[in-house]
């Protein structure tokens, strides 16, 4: 290949390392989106003349298509979004990037959480908060030869040691941020799949940046705690953008918690009441914050689905989770929306310090008294910078090589219980969720019966056997 002219503005290459096949999430619940924070932070490089152009390995086999644009493009910056389960992706990213030539920047959740491992591992820098301003200046930077310097924002590696850049201050008004380019990727492939499985074509929003809310296991590296949202004619933008261009008609809000203020949700409401733009849309909430005359309405304009963390249906368990939701609460809601003929999606969690056999039956009735149309159980996963995590990094165990497919469910850290009775009874959630969905062919009275004999199951050889002591002294 012939060597390409060097372009006299900054290149930035982009990249997803996320492959679906190797996602087992992906594989059960087929949600696939492509990543909002790099679409948004290249139409908004775009906007600061630097040239741009993405990578996104979602439906790739290998990391080939890395290494051609590489060659290709040869950009100044290769930014790699990260997530747990593409590290070690993401890594062998750095590779290609310092063999084609360009500076390697980590940014996403992960390497906000483990920026001095990503460091050590190969990259180049790393953004542990917000992107937008601080991959545009390092772009420059990198590009002039001015690199490595402080740039606000960065962390990198130089004369090994660590180097910090000053602290950048948060973007304030979401409203200047570009629509996403959804043009860097193929879009079109994500919407044909959705149609192919669904019959809709669906794409992703987000609305917001941060939760103020404090969940002792929830990590917050890129945001924090602040809270800034668009404003409700921002994100109709969007949504007529999405429509009119690639006939989008279902809509994932993917904020980290929808409608946390009640004045804000209302007026967007009624902007989507008033306007041609008709979607199908699903979101994730709090169980405190759906009032059941609100569900009411955003059924009315479209809501199909929520997400709710409803964690455990112990009390107790909430409260040492710092869930700040209380159990009449979630079930106000979970009641509201089977009224309403709304898909409720529950996810629960095991294994929080704290939590005993009692606690984990306790979820189980919650479960079965509701039966969400969908949920996911995972063991409790301590992620640095949380209080769960300095709660039990003491306990900690060594991570073992797993398949991909026992993701969420290997015990991090020594808990009450073995890992296997945790695995056990996330099998018991798979039972339940079949009884429930059995009920409308065998009836109520079969189903209760074979309830029952399981639960007796459990109580006289599972637990035992399982814990190695007697279940009713646990």
């Amino acid at each position: 290949m012939s060597p390409v002219a060097r372009s006299d503005v900054p290149r930035v290459l982009l990249v997803d390392p996320y492959m679906s096949r190797e996602d087992p999430m992906e594989r059960k619940f087929i949600e696939l989106y492509p990543s909002l924070g790099l679409l948004t932070l290249g139409a908004y490089l775009r906007g600061q003349d630097v040239e741009v152009e993405m990578v996104d390995l979602t439906f790739s086999h290998s990391t080939k298509p890395v290494s051609d644009r590489i060659a290709r493009f040869r950009p100044d910056i290769l930014g790699v979004h990260t997530k747990t389960l593409t590290r070690s992706r993401a890594i062998e990213i750095s590779g290609l990037a310092r063999q084609g030539g360009a500076v390697s920047l980590a940014g996403g959740p992960d390497a906000a959480s483990r920026t001095q491992a990503y460091l050590e591992s190969g990259f180049d820098a790393v953004v542990p908060s917000e992107g937008e301003g601080a991959l545009a200046d390092l772009a420059r930077a990198v590009h002039s030869g001015e690199w490595p310097c402080r740039v606000p924002g960065v962390v990198h590696r130089e004369h090994g040691r660590t180097v910090r850049g000053p602290p950048r201050p948060f973007l304030r008004n979401l409203d200047e941020l570009p629509l996403p380019a959804w043009d860097l990727i193929d879009m079109n492939g994500y919407l044909d799949r959705w149609q192919r499985k669904t019959g809709e074509r669906r794409a992703a929003v987000l609305t917001s940046r941060g939760c103020p809310f404090d969940c002792s296991w929830c990590s917050k590296p890129t945001f924090g705690r602040t809270f800034r949202q668009q404003s409700p004619g921002r994100v109709m933008d969007e949504l007529r953008s999405l429509q009119s261009r690639y006939g989008v008609d279902y809509v994932r809000f993917c904020d980290d918690v929808f409608g946390i203020q009640r004045s804000w949700l209302d007026e967007l409401l009624t902007l989507m009441e008033s306007e041609p733009v008709r979607m199908k849309f699903e979101c994730l909430a709090r169980v405190d914050l759906l009032k059941p005359d609100l569900l009411a309405r955003m059924r009315k304009v479209g809501l199909a689905r929520v997400y709710v963390g409803v964690e455990s249906g112990s009390q107790k368990m909430l409260d040492l989770m710092n869930r700040g939701t209380k159990l009449a609460q979630i079930e106000r809601t979970a009641e509201a929306l089977r009224r309403e003929g709304i898909r409720q999606f529950w996810f629960l969690m095991l294994g929080y310090p704290g939590e005993t056999l009692e606690d984990i039956e306790a979820t189980l009735r919650l479960f079965r008294r509701f039966s969400p149309e969908e949920y996911s159980v995972s063991i409790a996963v301590p992620v640095p910078g949380t209080r769960f995590f300095e709660e039990v990094k003491g306990s900690a165990r060594a991570p073992v090589p797993s398949p991909k497919s026992e993701a969420g469910r290997i015990l991090l850290f020594e808990a009450k219980y073995p890992e296997r009775l945790y695995r056990w009874e996330q099998r018991r959630f798979g039972i339940e969720a079949a009884l429930g969905k059995a009920r409308s062919k065998l009836g109520d009275r079969v189903v209760g019966r074979i309830g029952k004999i399981a639960d007796r199951f459990h109580e006289r050889i599972a637990t035992p056997l399982l814990t190695g002591e007697n279940s009713k002294d646990a």
